[in-house]
Formats: structure tokens, sequence, C-alpha cells
């Protein structure tokens, strides 16, 4: 009895050490593919020029400010974290556009390290591996890595919280608590959309009867998300509260939506979702005919969840709410990204669910049948992983040659140049109107 409480002691001890040893081989491979398809072109939605802004603003001692407008208004939109996180990038001597991509691409593999982490406490160590390794080499996850965007850091913190949560599952483990409280709390204060983390959270830990971190949980999350949400109240400013009742947030005279309009924004978004946004983010493929493949995978997806039910975790509840929300928000929000923290936990259960109906034709069937379907979903990502990575290195060497908007259409090198040329050209004071107003303010200080 003696010897084998020892022998469970070192395999406890193993364990751990093998998962951290993979875990970081993971990150390793995907950070190594992400840097050979590292795109340095700059990104021209005006979200990431909006964060730089917000941390120069921190960092210059204006407040939480929007500086591009020349009323340099409080802004009541984007949580903090991520500016938080340029701040200190800037601090440390980074500048835009490449080192911030760096610092993205850095939480792109600790999203991978931590969703093998995650997927190791909550299963097989099989299972952990080839969800981690599909994740890790996706054509779109990776396409996603070297964008200057909080969607991958929030990805990150979310799988920093279920790790954490699923860590102290088993035991009450103190440490395991703290991540997921942390994980929860930096999640929301990167994006909005990380409301439904925080009520799975605070649900699940409840029902487990966890008062302790569920009382830290509130100490940490429910005040700060207060004084969130009066600081928008009291300057006035529009929440995605308001915007997501909106019939599109960037033409607010189409006015508000009604049931019908909700109804079909939900089947819009369904199809966008299932046909286009994950097809691309796993295999890099557009086109109608992968609708079938979103279907199917959503399908087992949802087997699997229902299964997981019995013994529910953070995820379990995290999953229905999370894609509620992406569902019924506005159809022009809809994209890749915001698929990212729920596509670990979407792979893990399709691939439990197949492995369950592979098991009715024998056990040699089931052994194989989640490896064999990542096998296949890794080939036929690997054209697009191809390119990607010719497309990268392209940029990357034209960049080196100084020539640092050489991958964009001819009109947004225009703009970016003739945003250059307006700091040098135009007198101090100067007032511009632009279509991409914080672009042109980051380029040109006017």
């Amino acid at each position: 009895a003696e010897r084998a409480a020892e022998a469970a002691g070192r395999a406890r001890v193993r364990r751990p050490a093998r998962s951290g040893v993979v875990a970081l081989l993971l990150a390793a491979l995907h950070a190594t593919l992400a840097t050979l398809s590292f795109d340095p072109t700059p990104h021209t939605g005006g979200d990431n020029a909006h964060y730089v802004l917000l941390a120069r603003s921190l960092l210059e001692g204006h407040g939480y400010t929007d500086l591009y407008d020349p009323a340099t208004p409080p802004h009541t939109q984007y949580p903090p974290v991520f500016p938080a996180i340029i701040a200190l990038a800037l601090l440390a001597g980074l500048r835009p556009w490449v080192g911030i991509k760096l610092v993205v691409l850095g939480f792109s593999a600790a999203a991978v390290a931590l969703t093998y982490l995650w997927l190791r406490r909550r299963g097989s160590a099989r299972t952990a591996f080839w969800v981690a390794l599909v994740v890790a080499v996706s054509p779109g996850v990776l396409n996603q890595s070297h964008w200057e965007l909080s969607d991958v850091p929030f990805w990150a913190f979310t799988m920093l919280a279920l790790w954490g949560l699923e860590r102290a599952r088993a035991a009450r483990h103190a440490a395991g608590h703290a991540a997921g409280v942390a994980g929860t709390v930096l999640a929301y204060f990167t994006r909005s959309a990380g409301l439904p983390l925080a009520l799975a959270a605070a649900g699940w830990l409840a029902l487990r009867r966890r008062w302790r971190a569920f009382a830290w949980l509130a100490v940490t999350f429910f005040p700060l998300a207060a004084l969130w949400w009066l600081r928008a109240e009291a300057h006035g400013g529009v929440s995605y509260f308001q915007q997501f009742w909106w019939v599109n947030p960037y033409a607010p005279d189409l006015g508000r939506i009604g049931p019908a309009d909700f109804f079909a924004r939900i089947l819009e978004n369904d199809r966008r979702y299932l046909g286009d946004h994950l097809p691309v983010l796993l295999l890099g493929l557009e086109g109608r005919l992968l609708l079938p493949f979103g279907i199917a995978l959503a399908v087992l997806a949802t087997l699997g969840w229902a299964a997981r039910l019995r013994r529910p975790g953070v995820a379990e509840f995290f999953l229905p709410l999370y894609a509620g929300l992406l569902l019924a928000w506005p159809p022009v929000w809809s994209g890749e990204r915001f698929l990212l923290p729920i596509l670990p936990i979407l792979l893990a259960n399709a691939g439990e669910a197949l492995t369950r109906m592979a098991r009715r034709i024998g056990p040699r069937a089931a052994h194989w049948a989640a490896p064999g379907a990542a096998c296949l979903l890794l080939a036929a990502g690997l054209p697009a992983l191809a390119a990607g990575v010719q497309i990268g290195t392209t940029c990357t060497r034209l960049y080196l040659r100084g020539e640092p908007y050489a991958c964009l259409t001819q009109e947004w090198r225009d703009f970016f140049e003739l945003a250059e040329w307006s700091r040098r050209a135009l007198p101090d004071g100067a007032v511009v109107l632009s279509r991409k107003p914080r672009l042109f303010y980051v380029l040109s200080g006017h």
C-alpha cells in the first residue's frame, strides 16, 4: 500500500511536468508558424489605432480619452486592459505596428498552451493533444495571431480562466481559483463579450459551493464592472448594450430591431458562423459547400456538450452563453476572431461525441476516431497554411526593404502615405475629416 501511494505521488508529479513540456512544444510550434505567416502590414479596421490612442492617452496623463476627436471626450466603449497592455509595450520600447503585433503573437502562443493545459485537466491526454494541435496550426487561427486587436488576448485570458477553474474542480485548489478569477476579470475588461464567462464562472462557483472563490470574483468583478457602466452613463457614451439593439451599429438612423428582426438576425448569424467563419478559421476555406461541414461540427459539439451536463464545468455554462451572444448580436459584427474563445470547446466536445459514436463499431475505431478526424482537418487546412506562410514571408521581406505598406491595396497605400505626408505638410492645429479618423490621427497627429 505504501509503495502504491508513493507511485501515485510520483505520477502526480510527473503528469504536470509532462503536460507543461507538451504545452510549451505546442506553443513553440504555433509561434513558429505564426512567425512564418507574420504580416507586418497594419490592420485597416481602425480599432487597432483606437487602442494605440487610448494607450498614449494613459501614458501622456490625459486619462482614458479619445485623442483623435478635437473635443477629446472620455472613452466609454473599449474596456481598458488591452490599451493598458499596449501602454506597457510602448513603455518597453515597442512601437506600432509590428511591436504590438508581436505582443499579440505572444498572447496567441500562450492561448495555445493554456488550451492544452485546460483540456489535459478536463479529459484524456490524447484528446487534449489533438485538439490543441488543430488549434495551433489552423490557418485562420494563425491569421488572427498577427493582428493588433484585442481578440487574441481575450482568448488567452478566457483559457486562463477555464484552466484555473478546471484545476480547482477536483479539489479546492486556491491557486486554481485565483487563476480562474483573474482570467475572468481580465477577459471581461479586455472585451465586453467576456460577460458570459463571468456569469458562467459565478454560476459554477455558486453551484459547487465554492463560496470563498465566489467572494473573490464578487469583490473584484462586480464593483469594477459597475464602475465601468457608471462611467459610460455619466459621460453619455454609447455602450455595446445600446448598439446591440440597433439594426446596424454603423448606421444608427436605421433604428432598433423588432422581434421578427431579432429572429432573422439569429438565422443570418447562424449561417455566417457555420458556413463562413468556422470553415475559414479551421481550414482557411470559403464557399457555400462548406456549410454542411460547419453544421456537422456543430451537431457533434452539441452532442458532446449534452453528455457533459451530467457533471458540468465552467465551459459547459460558458459555451451556450457565449454562442448565444454571437448569434444574437448584429451580423455586421460577425467574424472568425470572435470564435477563438470557444473553438477549443467545440473541437473537444465534437471529438468526444465522435469517439462515443465510433465505440459502437469497436474499440479500435473509438481509439482512432478523434485522431483520424484531427488529421483530416490538418490535411484540409494545409494548402491555406502554405499560402499564409508564402504571403507572410513575402510581406515581411518587402517590409524589411523599407516598404511598410506593400501588401495593401493601392487605395490603402495612398491613405497611409497621405496621412504620413500630412504630419509634415499641414500646420499645427489643423483638423482633418476622414472616413478613418483614428488611423489618420495615429499616423498624422492631426
